[in-house]
């Protein structure tokens, strides 16, 4: 059945056509839009002119690519008894159970012109990751669901939900393009996010048609707009039995004290506590410097002597709870702390029941750390071999970061603002990285992986080495044998080299008969990796459509870029087809941008 504007309005607002125009554009142009049983679509401003100067012979099995004159702008013209090869504004995600015919424009048609419409195969090996909004994954282990980071127009990532997920059999030579920043492994149609050195815009283009070129660049690096943070709150914490009954002990005192000013004596015996007139004093020494009672000295005549004592008022009538309250410190300073803690220290509860934070600091970073320590709500004490403080509810938060090997960066801290992650960065650098070489060193492949994506937030570019723990030497620190039993992973920060230069010697091809994957997503852009070196590439999509124009008469014609070129009719099937065009792998499936023939 054919279907209306209205199911193409419908649809089109579940992403089926972006960009979508909901009325028929019409005045000084070559209408596009919506129609009452179709969408005209229009032509991008990106030409491929075929001339015959090169060939004397077309051959659509093995077509040469320098048959073809590149051409950008907002008018195109075609030589007589010639065509030219195009794409399409719009960008389709046609629904399996529809099928779409394309008809030329009757003001083209009129004039002898004809146009034609290809159907809309990119992927990445196994061993490729993509990074999502929960960290670096493989391909093959994507559940759909997730989202995953982008690059928009403007270079900001974004975090975009995954439209749709491919896996298939891939039987051939794979691309590898391989450098000292850059390790990609695609489909000979995959399309790589680059930029001609001679253009100041990216684009995408075949890796095949990239192949043994020298004057493209890839991108690693993005904008991310993040507001800052005032402040972060470290949570409560539920006290121990022992100070649970110290609370009811207090706030016993506190009701007693509903009225005048009363005597030491007389409270004790008015709150009938199970304690001791010692505990029972201490108690109220706690209320006194917590400024919930008052104290006021006075003299009583016991047995006729004039003996001094103390007499207790309540001020404040909150209950004292059985927990210690959030306690907010300001972001900035947070940092500091979280990163040199992070890379140099360790939180426990020792055989005593006591809860202890330790960071490990020689030599004269001491001083700069002691300042960075000041500025927090607890207190830290000097130790031979750092810092060292006493405090459960700092312990308990920072324990569920694990030992060095099982740690990580929460999630809210890639979440902040550019400047605030370099904050965190920088205090991480300060304590376990080289700040000559700007390398990371860490035994937690996911924190690694954390960094690699801090530092992408940060503005930067980043890659990560491991080195084996079989390849570990004993080394000696302060006199200790030091041996790591777990992997070590080097990340370097690239503040320059952020569009790496593409060479010949990039290039090789690669047998390969496994499966290959890929997503599609909004902005078709991803950040991937592989080897632990990441850039932004293309994503799996149906795509934009590939237009062939035909002049057919004996002089040059017009063809008008961002105008109507030709109307989409949407068949709807009673129910879906066994077997699709994306399931048969056809061979132009998913293409982006202008797709030359091939068998």
């Amino acid at each position: 059945m054919v279907r209306n504007d209205r199911w193409i309005k419908q649809m089109a607002r579940k992403g089926m056509i972006e960009p979508f125009e909901e009325g028929l554009v019409r005045e000084g142009v070559i209408s596009f839009g919506v129609s009452s049983y179709g969408y005209d679509m229009r032509v991008a401003d990106e030409f491929k002119i075929f001339t015959n100067i090169n060939n004397t012979v077309v051959d659509p099995k093995n077509f040469d690519p320098k048959s073809f004159v590149e051409f950008k702008g907002e008018v195109c013209i075609i030589p007589p008894n010639s065509f030219a090869l195009a794409r399409s504004v719009e960008y389709f995600r046609i629904p399996r159970d529809v099928l779409v015919i394309c008809i030329g424009k009757s003001t083209y048609a009129r004039c002898g012109i004809i146009v034609n419409v290809t159907p809309l195969e990119p992927c990445y090996d196994k061993e490729t990751e993509v990074l999502t909004l929960e960290g670096w994954k493989k391909f093959a282990d994507l559940r759909g669901d997730e989202t995953v980071a982008t690059i928009n127009r403007d270079g900001v990532l974004e975090y975009q939900p995954i439209l749709k997920m491919q896996k298939f059999r891939f039987t051939g030579e794979m691309i590898h393009i391989r450098g000292r920043n850059i390790d990609l492994l695609v489909t000979p149609a995959h399309l790589l996010y680059v930029k001609n050195k001679y253009k100041n815009y990216f684009e995408f283009i075949p890796a095949e048609k990239l192949y043994g070129k020298y004057n493209y660049e890839l991108k690693r690096d993005c904008l991310w707009n993040a507001p800052d943070v005032d402040y972060f709150e470290l949570p409560s914490i539920e006290l121990d039995s022992i100070e649970k009954r110290g609370c009811r002990i207090r706030n016993k005192i506190l009701t007693c004290l509903d009225g005048d000013y009363m005597e030491t004596e007389e409270l004790y015996k008015a709150c009938e506590v199970t304690v001791s007139e010692r505990t029972f004093l201490y108690h109220l020494e706690k209320l006194y410097e917590q400024g919930f009672v008052e104290k006021k000295k006075s003299r009583k005549i016991i047995k006729g002597h004039s003996v001094g004592i103390n007499l207790w008022k309540k001020i404040k009538y909150d209950p004292i709870p059985e927990y210690l309250p959030p306690l907010r410190i300001k972001m900035d300073d947070w940092l500091r702390f979280f990163g040199l803690w992070l890379a140099e220290g360790s939180a426990y509860k020792g055989k005593d029941g006591n809860y202890i934070v330790k960071l490990a600091c020689f030599g004269k970073n001491r001083q700069i750390v002691k300042e960075w320590l000041e500025s927090l709500p607890f207190h830290f004490i000097e130790t031979d071999t750092g810092f060292q403080c006493n405090s459960k509810q700092l312990a308990s938060y920072l324990m569920q970061f694990g030992k060095a090997h099982e740690k990580f960066v929460p999630q809210f801290i890639k979440e902040l603002s550019s400047r605030q992650i370099r904050i965190f960065l920088s205090a991480f650098m300060f304590g376990d990285g080289n700040m000559q070489t700007e390398t990371f060193t860490t035994s937690s492949k996911r924190l690694a992986d954390d960094l690699q994506e801090l530092i992408l937030k940060a503005g930067w570019a980043a890659i990560i080495r491991k080195i084996p723990k079989e390849t570990h030497k004993e080394r000696f620190l302060k006199d200790h044998i030091v041996k790591s039993d777990h992997d070590i992973y080097k990340i370097r920060i690239s503040k320059k080299h952020l569009t790496p230069k593409i060479y010949k010697s990039s290039f090789s091809k690669v047998p390969y008969d496994d499966y290959v994957y890929d997503v599609t997503v909004p902005n078709h852009t991803l950040y991937v990796r592989r080897n632990g070196k990441a850039c932004w590439s293309s994503n799996c999509w149906e795509g934009f459509l590939t237009i062939e124009i035909s002049n057919t008469t004996p002089l040059p014609a017009k063809i008008y870029a961002n105008e109507g070129i030709a109307q989409l009719i949407f068949l709807k099937a009673e129910e879906e087809c066994e077997v699709s065009y994306a399931d048969r792998k056809g061979k132009y499936q998913a293409q982006q941008g202008i797709v030359l023939p091939k068998i």
